[in-house]
C-alpha cells in the first residue's frame, strides 16, 4: 500500500473511531498530574473487567456502554503511581469524575525504556515499537525471533538453531552478527558478554517469561548505550503481582520439543512486599541433530519500607548445553538433505549467573531518585571439531561429508578439535534522577544520570587430541579488562500542550587492556607477555522534537550521534600492538508520523538515515564470509518503515475480538559508499525488503485464532555482491523467503482460574530455506514444527 495512503487511512479510521460509540450509561472525566497539568495517554481501566481507555491530549476520557452502578476505575502513566476513584454511575445519563495523581512513579521493578502506554508512546521523539504482553501470550512462539522478526526495521540472521540460543539481530541493514550493533537489555540492565569490550549475545533471554519487548531506535537511545548506533531492544520481565498468582504453560512437540515455564508470586495484603520465581526447562532435538537443554531460574522480590521507597532485588540463573556449531552445510549438502550436520559431536556450554539490587526514592511528589548496582558472570565453553575444505596431503580423517566431485563441496572432519573457552565477569553501578519542573509557564520532565561498567574477560584455546574432545593442551591464554564511566542529561521542554523538545546528551569514556599470557610462537605454544591498552572518550548528543497535529496524529523527527566502542580484540592486535580504533560512528536521522486511538488504532510511519564515517565490520569467525575487514570507512542506511494495527472489534464495538497488523521496511539503500574495495556494493544481510502481516479472532471466552506471515527479501552474504553460491555455501544469494505461522487455543476462565490449551505450527508451509551462510556454511532455517500446549493460571 501507498504510503500516503496509508496515512490518509489512518485518519479517516480514527474519525470512524469517534462516531462509532453507542449511546449508553457512560464515565467521562479529566486525569492531571499532581501540579494539576492534564496527563493525556493514562490508561483508565473499569476494575474488575476489560473495559480500557486512554485520555486525550486535554487529559480527558470517556468511557462508554459501562453499568450502572458504584464502579471503582484505575487509572495508569508511566510517569506516575497508579490512581485510583470511585463513581456512581446513574441509571440513564453520564457521570463526571475527575482523577488526580499524587506521586511519580517508583513502584515498579523492572526498568522500562519506554513502556506500553500511550502517554510514553506520544512523547517519544522517536521510532517505537512494543511487542505487547497479549502478543507475546497469544503467539504460543518457541522462541524470540519468531516476534522480533516481525518489528519493522529489525532482520533476524537465524543461525543458531531452533529456539534463538543465539539472538543474531540486525536493525535498518546493520551486521546481525551476534547482536553487537544493537543495546541489548533486560530489565534496563545490560545482558551481552562485556557490554564494551565484547557486547556479543550469546544469553539470550527465553521469551517464556518476559512481560513484552520494547524496541528503540530514534533518539531516546542516548539515555541506555553505550552502544547507540542501531537501537536498543529491552527484554522486560513480569513485576511481582498484587496477590498470590500462579502460571503455568507446557508444550511439547515434534523433534522432543519440550518447554515448561512457571511464574508464582505475590505480595503481602499491605503492598509493601512482593516476591516472584520463575523457573523455565527447555529441550529439544531432532532438528540437523542438534540437542538443546536449558535451565533457567528467576527470582525478583520488592520491599517498601516507607512510601517513598522501594528496594528491588533480582537474582537470575542460566545454563544451557548444546550441540550448537559454527559449522554449516555446503551447496551439495543442502541440495541433497538440508537435515544434515557433520559435526553433531560440537558442543556448547553456557552458564550465567546474574544479580541486581536497586532502590528508588520518591524524594518529592514530582522527583524520583533511583539507584542499581548490579553484576553477572558467564562461562562460555564451546568445544569444535577441527575440518578443512579440501583434502590436506597425508592427513587422515574422521569422516567426510558432502559431495567430493564439486569444489569446496565436501566437509573433511579432523580427528582433532579446538576448545574456545571464556569467561567474562560484568559489574556496575548507576544512578540517576527522573524530575518533573518548570521553567516560567513550560513544563518539564528532566532525566539525568551516571554509570560505572568494569569488565574482566578471560579467553582460553585448548587443541583436543580428538574431533570430540572437550577439553585438552592450553595454547593461547589472554586476559582483557575495561572500565567505563558515562554520564547523560536530557530535558524534555513542553513547549505547548501539543509540542515537545527533547534535547539530550550522554558522555561516554572507555579505557581497555589486553594482556596476551600464551600464543603461537614459531607453531609451537609459548609463554608470553604482551601487554597493550588505549581508550576512547565521546560526546553523544540527540535532539528529538514531537508534535500532536490532532488526536490521534502526532509527527516527531530526532537526530542523534550513533556510538560503538570497538572491541578489545579489535583494537590490540595478537602481537601486543594498539591500532587505535576510533568508535564506530554515524549520525542517525528520523521523521516519521504516529497515529494512536486508544485501544483501536497504532500505526507509524518513519523514514530513516544512518550515515556512518567508519562503521566497524568485526573480525570475528561468527560473522562468516563478512569479517575480512576492520574498518568497513563510510556506509549509508536509508529507508522507511511502518506499521499498522487495527483492532477492528475495539472500533465498531463487535463482540468478537478481531484485530490485523501489517509491518512493513523499505531499505532503499545500505551501501558501502566511500571504500577502496567495496564501494557503492550492498552491505551483507541487508534485505531491501522486509513484511509481515498477522490477523486474529478471538471470543472472550472460547476460540482464538491467529495466523502470521513474514516476507525476508534476497540478502547478500558477502561485501562483493556475490549471487552464484559456491560449493562450501559460504557465499553466494541468500534467497527471499516466506514463513507462515498458525495458532489456535481456546479459552476458559472460572472466576480467578483461566485455562488455555492451544495448538502451533510454526514455518506452517515447511518452507525449506536458507536462514544464513554465516558463521561457516549454509544454516537452514527452522522446518516445519507442529506444538501443543496448555496454559493455565490461578
Amino acid at each position: 500500500m501507498n504510503f500516503v495512503i496509508r496515512v490518509a487511512v489512518w485518519t479517516i479510521i480514527a474519525c470512524l473511531a469517534g462516531d462509532c460509540r453507542l449511546s449508553a450509561e457512560s464515565v467521562r472525566g479529566t486525569v492531571s498530574d499532581p501540579q494539576g497539568a492534564p496527563v493525556r495517554g493514562a490508561a483508565i481501566q473499569v476494575l474488575n473487567s476489560l473495559q480500557t481507555t486512554f485520555t486525550n491530549d486535554k487529559g480527558e476520557f470517556v468511557l462508554d456502554a459501562v453499568p450502572a452502578g458504584a464502579l471503582t476505575l484505575r487509572a495508569d502513566s508511566r510517569n506516575f503511581e497508579p490512581a485510583q476513584a470511585a463513581v456512581e454511575v446513574p441509571q440513564s445519563g453520564s457521570a463526571e469524575i475527575l482523577i488526580q495523581f499524587t506521586r511519580i512513579r517508583s513502584t515498579t521493578a523492572s526498568v522500562e525504556v519506554v513502556g506500553e502506554s500511550t502517554e510514553a508512546l506520544a512523547e517519544t521523539p522517536g521510532s517505537v515499537f512494543v511487542v505487547t504482553r497479549q502478543e507475546v501470550r497469544d503467539s504460543h512462539a518457541m522462541d524470540a525471533n519468531e516476534l522480533l522478526r516481525r518489528i519493522p526495521g529489525v532482520i533476524i540472521n537465524d543461525n543458531s538453531g531452533p529456539v534463538a540460543t543465539r539472538l543474531n539481530i540486525g536493525i535498518r541493514g546493520l551486521n546481525p552478527d551476534r547482536s553487537r550493533a544493537v543495546l541489548m537489555l533486560e530489565d534496563g540492565l545490560p545482558i551481552t558478554l562485556a557490554p564494551y569490550g565484547e557486547p556479543e549475545t550469546y544469553y539470550s533471554p527465553p521469551i517464556d517469561r518476559m512481560s513484552h519487548v520494547e524496541v528503540v531506535k530514534g533518539s531516546g537511545q542516548i539515555l541506555y548505550g553505550p552502544q547507540t548506533v542501531g537501537g536498543v531492544i529491552n527484554f522486560v520481565t513480569p513485576d511481582p503481582p498484587a496477590r498470590t498468582h500462579a502460571d503455568f504453560d507446557i508444550q511439547g512437540g515434534q523433534r522432543g520439543f519440550f518447554a515448561g515455564n512457571a511464574l508464582i508470586g505475590g505480595s503481602s495484603p499491605d503492598q509493601k512486599a512482593g516476591w516472584m520465581f520463575n523457573v523455565l526447562h527447555k529441550r529439544g532435538e531432532g532438528f540437523r541433530d542438534f540437542f538443546f537443554d536449558i535451565d533457567d531460574v528467576q527470582g525478583k522480590f520488592t520491599l517498601k519500607p516507607a512510601p517513598a521507597h522501594t528496594i528491588t532485588l533480582k537474582t537470575g540463573y542460566y545454563d544451557e548445553n548444546s550441540n550448537s556449531t559454527y559449522l554449516g552445510i555446503t551447496t551439495p549438502m543442502f541440495r541433497a538433505d538440508p537435515n544434515q550436520n557433520p559435526v553433531s559431536s560440537d558442543f556448547l556450554k553456557i552458564k550465567r549467573l546474574s544479580a541486581s539490587a536497586s532502590h528508588t526514592m520518591a524524594v518529592s511528589p514530582n522527583l524520583v531518585w533511583s539507584s542499581t548496582a548490579f553484576g553477572y558472570s558467564i562461562v562460555r565453553d564451546w568445544a569444535r571439531a577441527d575440518f578443512d575444505r579440501a583434502p590436506a596431503a597425508g592427513r587422515q580423517y574422521w569422516g567426510v561429508f558432502g559431495d567430493t566431485s564439486v569444489p569446496g563441496g565436501a566437509i573433511y572432519i579432523r580427528n582433532s578439535s579446538l576448545n574456545r573457552n571464556r569467561q567474562f565477569q560484568v559489574f556496575g553501578a548507576q544512578t540517576g534522577v527522573s524530575m518533573q519542573h518548570s521553567l516560567g509557564s513550560i513544563r518539564n520532565t528532566l532525566d539525568a544520570g551516571i554509570r560505572y561498567i568494569g569488565e574482566r574477560m578471560d579467553d582460553q584455546q585448548l587443541e583436543g587430541n580428538r574431533f570430540n574432545a572437550r577439553t585438552g593442551a592450553l595454547r593461547d591464554d589472554e586476559d582483557r579488562y575495561g572500565h567505563a564511566f558515562s554520564a547523560y542529561l536530557q530535558n524534555r521542554f513542553f513547549l505547548t500542550p501539543r509540542l515537545t523538545l527533547t534535547p539530550g546528551v550522554r558522555m561516554e569514556h572507555y579505557d581497555y587492556d589486553r594482556h596476551i599470557l600464551r600464543a603461537v610462537v614459531a607453531n609451537a605454544a609459548t609463554n608470553v607477555d604482551r601487554r597493550a591498552g588505549d581508550g576512547v572518550t565521546k560526546a553523544i548528543p540527540g535532539l528529538g522534537v514531537a508534535y500532536q497535529l490532532a488526536q490521534p496524529l502526532s509527527i516527531f523527527a530526532g537526530v542523534h550521534r550513533g556510538f560503538a566502542p570497538p572491541r578489545v580484540k579489535d583494537s590490540i592486535t595478537a602481537a601486543g600492538q594498539t591500532l587505535n580504533l576510533d568508535a564506530e560512528l554515524s549520525w542517525n536521522y528520523e521523521v516519521g508520523i504516529r497515529a494512536q486511538a486508544n485501544r483501536a488504532i497504532r500505526g507509524e510511519f518513519t523514514y530513516f538515515r544512518m550515515d556512518f564515517s567508519n562503521q566497524i565490520i568485526p573480525g570475528a569467525q561468527s560473522g562468516g564470509a563478512t569479517t575480512t575487514l576492520v574498518n568497513g570507512g563510510e556506509t549509508l542506511h536509508q529507508g522507511v518503515e511502518s506499521s499498522l494495527r487495527v483492532e477492528w472489534s475495539s472500533l465498531f464495538r463487535w463482540p468478537l475480538l478481531f484485530y490485523t497488523d501489517i509491518r512493513q521496511m523499505h531499505l532503499a539503500q545500505a551501501k558501502f559508499t566511500r571504500n577502496a574495495l567495496f564501494g557503492g556494493n550492498r552491505l551483507p544481510y541487508a534485505p531491501e525488503n522486509t513484511f509481515s502481516f498477522l490477523a486474529g479472532v478471538r471470543q472472550r471466552q472460547g476460540f482464538g485464532v491467529q495466523l502470521d506471515a513474514t516476507y525476508v527479501g534476497n540478502q547478500f552474504a558477502d561485501n562483493n555482491q556475490t549471487v552464484t553460491p559456491t560449493g562450501d555455501g559460504t557465499i553466494g544469494l541468500v534467497p527471499s523467503y516466506t514463513l507462515w505461522n498458525l495458532n489456535v487455543d481456546y479459552t476458559v476462565q472460572r472466576e480467578r482460574l483461566q485455562v488455555r490449551p492451544y495448538f502451533s505450527v510454526k514455518n506452517l508451509a515447511d518452507r525449506v530455506y536458507i536462514a544464513s551462510r554465516a558463521p561457516q556454511g549454509i544454516q537452514p532455517g527452522l522446518f516445519r514444527q507442529v506444538n501443543v500446549g496448555i496454559r493455565f493460571g490461578f
